[in-house]
Formats: structure tokens, sequence, C-alpha cells
């Protein structure tokens, strides 16, 4: 029998001290690429804990994140949470809670995989992962020895990456959300002094806007005041009026933003009545482990222990949210008479809580954000659209993205509407800006190694580090000008990306919450890099529009036949 010992970061190094481990002994796996570095810089051997389960190991993981979704639903207490019609656990951003199912049933199937192996003598690991191996039922002959080490639940959506510039300097920071919240009360009072608060009293023919930045839906916005129509904006998340551009559109066509802060002003003793009461009927709701054992079942595990902790901090930490949500919704429709709702997600809090409170009353319109192109090989990934969750209106981009949700993802053609995109009008409309010097520019767009697919991992990682090093040094040796755009994701993906930039190349720019089109404009070729392989990039369309040359580099096996690709619109390659 062989001893595992199991890391995933400089803490649990440090705390075993890996030095001191008889290697023919103990068998060290990695749970991460961080902890991968650090042991190889420490020439410590180890292995890859990743490596250990198959392909099929992860699309199976893959669709119990997406099943668990619904985890709730045969709760026998559901209708205890009901306020206002909605259920509260039902507020919750279902693509949040598809990566906390994700993160963790990835580390369990991975840990489960090593122990049926090796069936160890003795396991060691930190507090963090006690109750995925203990979910492992075979394990009861292993010792288990656990050392302590802090296991405070967030996730990266708890906290937002905030990116300015004081002329040419960049300040970066990130701020936790219920800060960022404050700030943006306070922020909004400054701006809206001239008057760009929403009075159901005095606008009518008016259209809802859920979650929508200006700066991107200008043109959406001067088409619609030409037809007298009204533009109401309820931004709870990012404000709308963010910058001095998004300040001048809003003032341009008098858009109108709701006030949650102002329509909510009477109503704290309901809030904190409903807060008091509903954390009582958490409390019960939470209680019933009979139920919530029987649920949480994966691969012969129990692992409701594993997910109890971010569960219950999550609803505890955001319950007051959710209720001001509830009121806000139920608040805004009795009140108003929209035209319709228009939303470009399904699935965040704000839309959850407006599209469950409207109940398909108010026309609600799904405007596509994204390059929704999917083909039959990978369209089980396409979860964010949530097309199966809306029953309304959907406007798409195009004839493909039509003809791909009508057949793919059986939808009413009637409720299918080609519009175009809004967002890129602006894009046909641009010319190039003509250079000062000879020198080509190429842009580099890497996408963020987001695991919502459970797919991307050390190795993915590994071969983004190599990918970017060769890209730099073959771009270099054609004295190329180097600029690189950030997806504007909150991921910290990004800052892994960036660094590499920086390590190989410290005068190349790189630029993160700038609109894209500025770097379009000056480039004269483009390189997008691609980590999970399953879908496009908005990026490559926009490139495209813009008539400049496009390479896709995807940083896997396989690349799959997507419209552009199969049509030769773009050059695509694997890193490898």
């Amino acid at each position: 029998m062989t001893d595992i010992i199991f890391v995933e970061d400089n803490f649990d190094i440090e705390k075993i001290n890996l030095s001191q481990i008889d290697l023919e002994q103990s068998k060290i796996f990695t749970l991460n690429f961080n902890a991968h570095i650090i042991l190889k810089e420490k020439n410590i051997q180890h292995d890859i804990a990743e490596s250990y389960i198959s392909k099929n190991d992860r699309v199976k993981i893959f669709d119990a994140s997406v099943k668990f979704r619904d985890w709730h639903k045969q709760h026998p207490n559901l209708d205890k949470l009901l306020f206002k019609g909605i259920n509260i656990i039902e507020v919750f951003d279902l693509n949040e809670l598809q990566q906390l199912f994700l993160e963790r049933l990835f580390k369990l199937l991975i840990i489960k995989r090593i122990l049926e192996k090796y069936k160890p003598e003795k396991i060691l690991a930190s507090e963090s992962l006690k109750h995925i191996i203990e979910s492992v039922s075979f394990i009861s002959k292993s010792i288990i020895e656990i050392f302590p080490k802090s296991t405070e639940s967030s996730s990266y959506f708890d906290n937002y990456q905030v990116d300015y510039k004081i002329g040419s300097l960049p300040i970066s920071f990130q701020i936790k959300r219920t800060r960022l919240t404050k700030i943006k009360k306070w922020y909004e009072k400054i701006a809206a002094i001239q008057n760009f608060w929403y009075d159901e009293n005095k606008v009518t023919n008016g259209v809802l806007f859920l979650e929508f930045d200006p700066t991107r839906y200008e043109e959406l916005f001067n088409q619609l005041k030409k037809l007298g129509i009204n533009i109401i904006l309820l931004n709870t998340r990012k404000s709308a009026v963010w910058n001095s551009k998004s300040i001048s559109i809003v003032k341009k066509y008098n858009c109108k933003l709701i006030n949650e802060h102002q329509i909510l002003a009477n109503k704290k003793d309901e809030i904190s009545k409903n807060l008091s009461h509903f954390e009582s009927e958490f409390n019960k709701f939470w209680s019933d482990i009979d139920f919530l054992e029987k649920t949480f079942v994966f691969e012969q595990c129990v692992f409701w222990n594993v997910m109890k902790d971010p569960l219950i901090q999550v609803y505890k930490n955001r319950l007051e949210e959710f209720i001001k949500l509830i009121l806000l919704s139920d608040k805004i429709l009795k009140n108003s008479n929209f035209r319709c709702i228009v939303s470009l997600y399904t699935t965040g809090q704000t839309e959850n809580a407006i599209l469950k409170m409207n109940n398909n009353k108010i026309s609600n319109i799904l405007l596509g954000h994204g390059y929704a192109n999917f083909v039959d090989d990978v369209s089980r990934f396409d979860i964010f659209h949530m097309y199966d969750r809306f029953k309304d209106k959907i406007a798409v981009w195009g004839k493909i993205e039509k003809e791909y949700i009508k057949n793919s993802r059986k939808v009413d053609e009637k409720r299918i509407f080609q519009v175009g995109s809004p967002r890129h009008d602006i894009f046909f409309d641009i010319k190039k800006e003509t250079k000062k010097h000879n020198k080509k520019q190429v842009l580099i767009l890497p996408s963020p190694i987001v695991n919502y697919s459970g797919l991307t991992d050390t190795e993915t990682f590994l071969r983004y580090e190599k990918l970017i090093k060769k890209i730099i040094q073959i771009l270099h040796k054609f004295e190329t000008d180097i600029i690189v755009k950030l997806h504007p994701t909150q991921d910290p993906s990004n800052q892994f990306i960036k660094e590499i930039f920086k390590q190989n190349d410290k005068t190349i720019p790189i630029f993160h919450t700038t609109p894209i089109l500025e770097q379009l404009k000056t480039a004269d070729a483009v390189i997008h890099i691609e980590p999970h392989g399953i879908g496009l990039s908005t990026a490559i369309l926009e490139s495209l529009i813009m008539n400049i040359p496009t390479m896709n580099i995807v940083i896997k096996n396989e690349i799959f036949q997507f419209d552009c690709i199969r049509e030769k619109a773009i050059l695509s390659h694997l890193d490898s």
C-alpha cells in the first residue's frame, strides 16, 4: 500500500514539509496548476491529480453540475421559501450555482479515482478536502490524517475587479460585492443630479432593459428614441452610468434609471421583518438532512457535507439582497406599464427576480449577447443561453444561430427573431486608423481559462503558457508590434495570462476593460487563443466584421467545425 498526500497550495506544502516525505512510501498529488508549479520549482516529485480522470469522467462531472442546479425542486418544505410568488432559493444566479457544483464534483471524482487505484493505507490532506475524502465510501480502511486550514467559503463572484486609468496610469484592484453596492449607491447619487431617475408617473411607452451597458448599445437606443420609445434601465450589478461616456449616452437619449434605493426607502421594516422570517425558514430548510443526503449523491458518494458550507453561506450572505430584489421587482412591475422587457441573460439575479415576477405577463425578449455558434458535438456545453428555461421571444444575430436553436434546442420558430447584433452596428461604420509607421501590428486575444465545462486543468495552463511564449518569439522574429486585449471577465486566470506576457516582454501593452473596438482599429491581424475549444469567442466575429485576418489557436486536441471554420473565414490551428 502507498500513502497518499493531496496538496492544493503553498500553505499545504509548508504545513506538510514535503521535503521530508519518503517518496518510496508516499505519492504526492497536486490538485491544480499553482500547486504543481510550486512543487516543480522545489524539485519535489509528484503526480498531477487531474490526469487520473478520463474524458468521459469530465463529461459526467459537467452533466451532473447542470443537473444539480435543480437539486432543491423536490424538497418537502420548498413552499416555505416562497416570497411574493417567487421562491427565494431560485433567485441565485444559476451559472454561479453550476460553478459551485462543478468545482467540487471535479475534485471529488479526481480524488475518488486516485483512491480507487491506490487504496492507500494513509491519506494526508488539509481540512478543505476532509469532506470530499470522507464522502468516498470505500476508504474506511484507510487512516485519514487531516491538518487544520481555513475553509472559509467564497466565490470569485463575491469580488469584483475594478480597472481604471488616471491619465496614463492604470489602476487595478478587487472589491467585495457588498462594498461595491454601497459605492455604486453614492456614485449614482452624484451622477444622477442631471435628473436621470425613473418616475412611473411621468414616463410612458417605455421598454425596460435589464443590466445593459449604454456604451455598448448606443445605436439601439438611438433607433428606439426615433420611434418615440422611452428607455428605462435597471442595473443592480454594474452601474448604467459607470463612466463619462455612459453618462453622456444616458443624457443624450433621455434614458431613465430605476433607483432601487429610492424605491425601497420606505420598505426597511418589511425588509427587516422578512429577513428575520426567512433566516428562520432557511435554518429549517437546511436541517432536513435525510433529504439532503439522498439528493447530493454522485458516483455512489454522498457529498452533502462537501456542498453544505458554500451553499448555506451564499444564501446567508445574499438573503437580504434576494429579498430586496423581489420587493423591487414587485414594485416596478405593479406600478409601471412597460411595452416589453429586454434582457441579455436569463440566469442572473436581477433577471431571475424580474422575469419570475413578471411570469410572461409583459412580453420578454432575450437579446443575443455572444457568438452562439455551436455544433452537435459540443452543444451539451451550451448552458449559459438558457433556451430551455426561457419561454418568450428570442432575438438572434443571424441565420446560423436561428437554425441552431430551432433544430438543436427545439425552440418554436415563431419565438425566434433574426435581428442582427445591435451592439455591433457601429463596427460596420468604423474605418481603420492610419498608422504613423510601417510596422505590422498583431492583436492577441487570449480567452480566460474558466473551467465552466470541466475540460480545463493543469495541462491547459501549461500549454497556454508554452503557446504564449511561442507566439511572442515568432512575432518578434518578424519585428511585429504586439498588443493584448484580455477578456473583460472577472476570472482570476486573466492575471495568470497577463503575467505570462509580462514575463516574456514587459513592453507589450495589455488592455482589459477598454472596448475591443479601440484595439481592432489599428490591428493588421488577430490571433485568438481558445483554451476550451467547445465554442467561439465573440471577439472572432468582431475581427471578421472589421475584415482583419484572424487565426484561432485551440489548446485542445480537436478542432470542431464551427461555421466560420468550415467556411475558411478564419485560420484555425491546434496549439501543438
